[in-house]
């Protein structure tokens, strides 16, 4: 028994000192990185304090802000909690506040949530690449000082590594949908749609000019790539469905195809056309003409139709729709 009992005291005590061990690299390496990114423009933040003995490390940050290399992207919240078991200190959970702010561009836009945690999991390498992550909020909600809010009854995206440390593997899947302010009134002008939606879906394989690792927060990372294998929006009466591949020049204008279906494509129709963006003394010849092509698939509610990028113009089918956006 006394043997038994010294085993258990000697554990212990390596143990203890482990963790005290990796509780100040921890710090220190946490410590530097913020000073070199505070000393660079790109971070704040008030206080640092680790707590968690024996098994965890649990870390606080107070009042952190991050902003990107050339200035147009900023975020900020009064605190965040991370934490990592000791035994395991490469999988971070990150427990988020119910009130962040984000600026981009001259925007700023309110982020709340009953409920926002993230994980990460990132590789044994000192440049500490992201393997996979994932995130689930509840009641996540924006709202914009330009005049729109926008809140989602669940959210969940993930992320994870693909073939090689430029592809990544993303999911984001958001349900019970809501507008307000302009969206809302644009989306039930004429009464044709709802300012509710039930649900927003994307899978697809992202390529990155560069990994997403520790260096990732000092370095802009560009999309250069997008293979879109599901993209599905569930709006009242309207389902639109989508896969298709783009590529992104430097300049962030889009080359490629969309493969799009729309199911009571009328509705669709009759909101644009109470925008204005079709004219309503010719809204009854573009009907006649998409329902033609939807006759041509074998349904006459369901409308398919390739949304196309091409030297820096958009169109949707034969209908020109003019200059494509710049990611």
């Amino acid at each position: 028994m006394r043997i038994v009992l010294w085993l258990v005291a000697a554990v212990a005590a390596v143990y203890g000192g482990y963790w005290i061990v990796g509780s100040r690299a921890l710090m220190s390496g946490a410590e530097a990185a913020l000073a070199e990114m505070r000393a660079a423009g790109l971070a704040d933040y008030g206080t640092i304090s680790l707590a968690g003995f024996p098994s965890r490390f649990d870390v606080t940050l107070t009042k952190p802000e991050l902003t990107s290399a050339d200035g147009s992207f900023g975020w900020s919240a009064p605190e965040i909690r991370v934490h990592a078991l000791s035994y395991k200190p490469h999988h971070v959970i990150a427990a988020l506040p119910d009130r962040q702010t984000v600026r981009v561009g001259r925007e700023t836009i309110e982020v709340t949530s009953d409920e926002l945690n993230a994980s990460a999991v990132f590789g044994l390498d000192p440049a500490l690449p992201l393997d996979h992550g994932q995130a689930v909020g509840r009641r996540l909600g924006l709202r914009s000082d330009f005049g729109w809010g926008f809140t989602a009854d669940e959210a969940r995206a993930a992320i994870r590594q693909g073939a090689d440390p430029l592809t990544q593997e993303v999911g984001v899947e958001l349900t019970g949908l809501t507008l307000s302010g302009f969206p809302a009134d644009m989306i039930t002008t004429g009464g044709t749609l709802p300012d509710r939606g039930e649900r927003f879906y994307f899978d697809g394989r992202l390529g990155l000019d560069r990994p997403l690792d520790r260096f990732a927060p000092t370095a802009r990372v560009r999309i250069h790539a997008a293979d879109i294998r599901a993209l599905a929006l569930d709006w009242g009466p309207v389902r639109l469905a989508g896969k298709g591949a783009l590529t992104i020049g430097a300049d962030g204008t889009p080359e490629g195809r969309l493969d799009l279906g729309v199911e009571n494509w009328r509705a669709a129709l009759k909101l644009v056309t109470a925008l204005g963006l079709v004219r309503a003394e010719t809204a009854p010849t573009v009907e006649r003409a998409l329902e033609s092509l939807a006759l041509l698939g074998g349904d006459a509610e369901r409308l398919s139709m390739p949304l196309v990028f091409r030297a820096g113009r958009m169109s949707l089918g034969p209908v020109p729709l003019g200059s494509a956006p710049r990611f």
